[in-house]
C-alpha cells in the first residue's frame, strides 16, 4: 500500500530562508540535515508524523496556477490564522463538510491547502 513520504517544492534562489521560516514557524515542520551532495541545492523539513517537504532551489521556478500541497493540521484554526497573518501570508477560509480549510500561497508562490477537521479536539 502506498504511503506518503514527501512533496518536493521549488523555490527561487534567495527565498530558501523565508520559505523555511514559513514551513517551521507557520506550519510547524522542523528542519532536517540533507546529504552532503544536496547541500546548497535542497532543504528538507519533517512533520511529527514523518512526512516531509523538500525544497529544491530552482532558478527557473514558476509556481503552478492550480497545483497545491494539502496537509491536515492539528493546530487550532484561530492560532494558525494568527500565525499566517503575522507572517504576512494572506489566506482564505472555507468550510468543506466537517473541515475548515485555509488556502494560502507561500513566499515562493506555491499553493497550500491547510485542512483542519472540525471534530479535532484542538478545534477552537
Amino acid at each position: 500500500m502506498p504511503r506518503f513520504h514527501h512533496a518536493n517544492l521549488g523555490v527561487p534562489p534567495g527565498l530558501e530562508e523565508v520559505e523555511g521560516t514559513f514551513l517551521v514557524d507557520v506550519l510547524g515542520y522542523r528542519r532536517m540535515e540533507v546529504p552532503a551532495d544536496l547541500a546548497g541545492i535542497a532543504r528538507w523539513y519533517e512533520a511529527t508524523d514523518g512526512s516531509q517537504i523538500h525544497l529544491s532551489i530552482d532558478p527557473d521556478h514558476r509556481p503552478a496556477a492550480r497545483a497545491h500541497t494539502a496537509i491536515e493540521v492539528d493546530e487550532d484554526v484561530v492560532v494558525l490564522e494568527t500565525r499566517l497573518a503575522a507572517a504576512g501570508i494572506t489566506f482564505r477560509s472555507a468550510g468543506r463538510g466537517d473541515l475548515t480549510v485555509l488556502f494560502c500561497v507561500d513566499p515562493a508562490g506555491n499553493h497550500w491547502e491547510l485542512r483542519h477537521p472540525a471534530g479535532n479536539p484542538a478545534a477552537g
